[in-house]
């Protein structure tokens, strides 16, 4: 199992792939994810549960679930988006997982969903995307997410729960009840960076999101975001974005 890095997007990324014959090994990360078959047959795993899924089919996988996917003869198209897009519904379910992830997505909900692209403005994401999101919840049923497969479920949950506030890793291992050193260690091999970079990608992705979509000042943007300095914010975006907070707010108000 490892964790897909690329996955680690910002507060409204979205990913759109079309592909055939596709088999992916057990892997995590922190977005959604919608399988939707076009051709064929494939077999996907879920945590601990197995599905076949024929054309028509569709499969939701929340943020932070196991899964994997394998087939021999078949296409399908991927859809990969920040919990943020869906922040009503995500916030709601935060702890829980569906009992089963398969679905079908009525036509006109498939329709407007293949028209999506990155470049799709956020309210055109939001609005297919809850679209899509209520039309699974109408037929789903959740059980609390029991963290299964090892402390590093139990890591994610609790940055997502704390990363706006202190998120220390001596707090985090106490939670999981294991070695510092050896998670400090593992963390990093499993997700591609430390644990302390990963708290600020978090804070950075809330950051991004606040200052597109409200009208708080930087300072405020960067303080609500968990950062405990203005300067620490603005040294954290612009290494990761390559421009400050208030060149990213003007150019997507432009």
């Amino acid at each position: 199992m490892f964790y897909e890095v690329r996955n680690v997007g910002g507060a409204e990324y979205f990913r759109k792939d079309t592909e055939n014959n596709m088999n992916f090994p057990r892997h995590i990360h922190q977005s959604f994810e919608i399988i939707l078959v076009t051709g064929g047959e494939i077999k996907a795993s879920v945590d601990s549960e197995t599905y076949t899924l024929k054309e028509g089919d569709a499969l939701l996988i929340f943020p932070h679930q196991v899964h994997s996917i394998s087939s021999e003869a078949s296409s399908h198209v991927t859809y990969i988006f920040s919990p943020l897009l869906v922040n009503s519904f995500y916030s709601a379910l935060r702890d829980k997982v569906p009992v089963s992830g398969a679905f079908r997505i009525p036509d006109a909900l498939v329709t407007a969903l293949s028209s999506l692209s990155p470049d799709s403005t956020v309210i055109e994401k939001k609005g297919v995307l809850y679209s899509v999101c209520a039309a699974f919840d109408r037929g789903a049923r959740y059980v609390e997410r029991q963290y299964k497969n090892g402390p590093f479920y139990e890591l994610f949950s609790f940055v997502e729960e704390n990363y706006m506030g202190e998120c220390m890793l001596s707090d985090a291992v106490e939670r999981v009840g294991m070695n510092y050193s050896y998670i400090s260690r593992n963390f990093k091999k499993l997700v591609g960076m430390s644990f302390n970079d990963y708290v600020n990608l978090m804070r950075l992705n809330q950051a991004c999101y606040l200052l597109k979509n409200t009208d708080r000042s930087i300072t405020d943007c960067g303080y609500e975001s968990g950062f405990r300095s203005i300067h620490t914010f603005n040294r954290n975006f612009k290494e990761r974005y390559g421009i400050s907070p208030q060149q990213y707010r003007k150019e997507q108000k432009n």
